[in-house]
């Protein structure tokens, strides 16, 4: 992916192939996983979300989570899976051009 918005997509799937995530633990999971190497802000993850929400990428439901109020949920859905292992390949063929590049073994 070579474009801002295809990498927080990327990053968005990536960080639902645990488990569902609300907006904010999705938001939270990338800058603590990836120690503060990728963020998105809520202006940038909210329609990301609807977009893969649209394309069948992820499903979401509205669920209480704790005491507070409901909050919208998002899944991945088996496409959504699929997308991810494919981004997964082209991200090793890119890794290992690099790797060619900087005169290491690919």
């Amino acid at each position: 992916m070579s474009d801002t918005r295809s990498r927080g997509i990327f990053l968005t799937l990536l960080a639902l192939q645990d488990s569902p995530k609300h907006g904010y633990e999705i938001a939270s999971y990338l800058k603590e996983r990836s120690g503060g190497f990728f963020s998105l802000s809520f202006g940038a993850l909210y329609p990301i979300l609807h977009r893969l929400e649209k394309g069948g990428l992820v499903s979401a439901r509205w669920q209480r989570v704790g005491s507070s109020k409901e909050k919208k949920v998002y899944a991945l859905t088996a496409k959504g899976r699929k997308a991810i292992e494919e981004e997964r390949q082209n991200y090793d063929a890119l890794a290992g051009a690099f790797a060619k590049l900087f005169g290491g073994k690919a």
